[in-house]
């Protein structure tokens, strides 16, 4: 219901006779949050419903507001959440909810921005977390068995699990709503300063700058907010735009904020609205006219970046994913209902990976991402395989004669099909660290994760170093590679000599430490056959920093897969099974490969012939002399021959089988004559 709301408008006419509306001169009582909001879902049914989404201590219910154009649909879309008084003095936050509800349920169909807002958003409101601390006569900050809400959420810096076992009530209900949506953003309303604040409130280093690897996003998205409040924006405690990272401010543990980011994948800002947490009523236009371009703001946030589908190719149904940007270490979960995705982010080039149980990851590089609305990227998992049937493994084909590679598979698929000659063959991967990102096939954490800097490099003009921690605190990279030859690297480290240490390790076991102030010093070792994990680590101890507190890597080479792969037909018909193919040369590491092409440029898995089949000359040999031996005398012989369409020549030379003597016979010759 993108438009055509004329009968809704017209019954939005009524709401001075049917339905109550918001008192802008008074501070939102709790027992008129329920009414209130039931009357305005009677009055505009098609585009919000009241949930009850459970009981407090004292009994009251937490309620929340649905506003969508298909209310009671799921649809592919983002959803976003503005959660408000979760300190019940801190009372502005809950009616500039009611307000905002109000002002987008009247003007839908008549103002732009509310209009893409219902359109496109899936937007929950909770007006009040704490209607225990909220409804008493002198309101305080805790629920009635004294627990601070914003200290009771699992705390990702040690670990705590993702459940709401020993959790306040309030807490739990919160919790058990968000397990069953998927939120892409949010923010939740405070009071009692000024300002914007994002995360980490706390990431284990006490209250100094902690950012998150979004930390550019999430000072984007504060601003969205800050810069439509002028007296937020020029807020005197932060400046500058009024925003702050919170444990830049002051850290704490069990903060909403960093929970909704770091275990539910939704980026979430805090927003504290007054710096007097219970003004007078008579404030309250002028605090709806700071925030109400600023709440509206906010919501449109969770409509940049990448978005798109993550569906089975076979059965057409939505899948449950994970999807990170290479080299940034967070990861964000697809919608099972309908399988979207919204991946916000600034504008820039990115490389993303999607994943799900049962399936190879899939990767999609080089993204684009504008201003403005997300950059659609659908993916579709694996569907039918594409087997292969023939040829899949012994068998001896003939350099030059035509025959046939077949498959099964889905019968709206095109299919992809290739060769190799060289299957097997082992090759060398080095890595300058030039490219804007960390490839996919490295990972990285501890407290900081490591990135590309340009400040020290051995090659070129960027390495990769360790991330920027603190004391007790260290930083990793890892990635695996194929065993059986040799892995080097530069590398250099800036650290407290004796305290601070660059440690190197393969398969989990310590190779070598390094401490100090030095310069890129070259390092190798040969790998056993096998698959290792290496690991690069620097690690600080409980005392100073010195120098640049860090260590660099550049140019690693590490063995590598060197099969070549070559088109034998790039797309196919729908529904082929088959495709004609002519074996170039004579050789014994041949292998096919088949994957299924979903449209739109997404493929699923590849399948390779079970094992290497051998192609040989045909019954011509190239023995021109007969003596058991071909040498330089049948390369002469062959010389005389080229051309030639009859006689002995075809007998001997004709290693393709094609009636001429020619080229292709020529590319079989000469290994034959040069081999062993």
């Amino acid at each position: 219901m993108k438009r055509g709301y004329l009968v809704v408008l017209t019954a939005g006419m009524l709401v001075a006779l049917g339905a109550t509306s918001v008192k802008a001169q008074s501070w939102t009582d709790y027992d008129d949050i329920g009414p209130d909001l039931l009357n305005w879902e009677n009055t505009y049914p098609s585009i919000c419903k009241r949930y009850d989404l459970g009981l407090s201590v004292g009994g009251r219910s937490l309620w929340a507001m649905r506003i969508s154009d298909n209310v009671s649909q799921e649809e592919d879309e983002p959803e976003f959440k503005y959660v408000s008084t979760m300190h019940g003095d801190e009372i502005v936050g809950t009616k500039m909810c009611m307000m905002l509800i109000e002002e987008m349920l009247t003007n839908y169909g008549s103002d732009s921005q509310i209009d893409n807002i219902i359109d496109e958003v899936d937007l929950w409101i909770v007006p009040l977390m704490n209607p225990d601390g909220y409804d008493k006569a002198s309101r305080t900050r805790y629920n009635n068995n004294g627990v601070d809400l914003n200290r009771n959420f699992p705390e990702g810096t040690y670990g705590d699990p993702n459940t709401t076992a020993g959790r306040a009530v309030e807490t739990a209900v919160i919790m058990n709503w968000s397990f069953g949506e998927s939120f892409t953003a949010s923010a939740n309303f405070h009071g009692g300063a000024l300002v914007a604040n994002y995360p980490f409130d706390n990431d284990g280093m006490g209250s100094v700058n902690s950012p998150t690897p979004y930390d550019d996003f999430f000072i984007w998205m504060s601003k969205e907010y800050t810069v439509h409040n002028t007296s937020m924006w020029n807020s005197a405690s932060f400046q500058p735009f009024g925003i702050t990272n919170g444990a830049d401010w002051y850290s704490i543990d069990g903060g909403m904020q960093d929970w909704n980011y770091r275990y539910m994948g939704c980026n979430e800002i805090t927003i504290e609205l007054a710096n007097t947490k219970q003004p007078s009523a008579s404030t309250i236009p002028s605090f709806w006219s700071d925030n109400r371009d600023s709440m509206l703001a906010c919501i449109e946030t969770c409509l940049v970046g990448v978005r798109g589908t993550v569906i089975d190719g076979a059965t057409g149904l939505p899948l449950d994913a994970t999807v990170t940007i290479d080299g940034r270490s967070h990861d964000i979960f697809t919608d099972p209902d309908v399988g979207d995705y919204h991946r916000m982010t600034e504008p820039g080039t990115y490389d993303l990976t999607f994943q799900t149980a049962g399936y190879a990851d899939l990767h999609r590089y080089g993204v684009v991402v504008t201003a403005g609305d997300a950059t659609r990227v659908d993916v579709i998992f694996g569907g039918i395989p594409a087997v292969v049937v023939s040829p899949n493994g012994g068998e001896e084909l003939t350099a030059g004669s035509p025959t046939t590679v077949t498959w099964t598979g889905g019968a709206a698929n095109e299919f992809h099909v290739q060769y190799s000659d060289n299957y097997g063959a082992v090759g060398t991967e080095t890595d300058d660290f030039e490219d804007p990102i960390l490839g996919p096939e490295y990972t990285s954490g501890g407290n900081r994760s490591w990135f590309l800097t340009g400040s020290s490099y051995h090659s070129a003009v960027q390495s990769v170093r360790a991330g920027s921690i603190s004391h007790s605190q260290d930083s990793w990279l890892r990635r695996t590679v194929d065993g059986g030859g040799e892995v080097s690297f530069w590398y250099r480290v800036s650290s407290e000599a004796g305290w601070d240490f660059f440690r190197f390790s393969v398969g989990g076991i310590e190779q070598f430490s390094d401490s100090g102030d030095g310069s890129w010093t070259y390092y190798s070792q040969v790998l056993g056959a096998g698959t290792w994990e290496l690991e690069w680590k620097y690690e600080k101890d409980d005392g100073v920093s010195r120098y640049s507190d860090t260590v660099f890597i550049d140019d690693l080479s590490v063995l590598a897969d060197g099969t070549e792969w070559t088109d034998i037909i790039a797309l196919t018909a729908a529904g082929a099974t088959s495709t004609p193919w002519t074996p170039p040369a004579v050789g014994t590491d041949y292998k096919v490969r088949v994957r299924a092409h979903y449209g739109a440029g997404n493929y699923g898995d590849w399948d390779e012939s079970n094992n290497t089949f051998t192609v040989v000359g045909s019954s011509a040999d190239g023995d021109y002399d007969d003596d058991e031996d071909v040498d330089l005398a049948d390369f002469a012989a062959f010389q005389g021959c080229f051309g030639a369409t009859a006689g002995s020549c075809i007998d001997v030379f004709d290693l393709v089988s094609n009636g001429v003597i020619d080229g292709a016979d020529y590319a079989l010759l000469v290994p034959l004559v040069t081999g062993p």
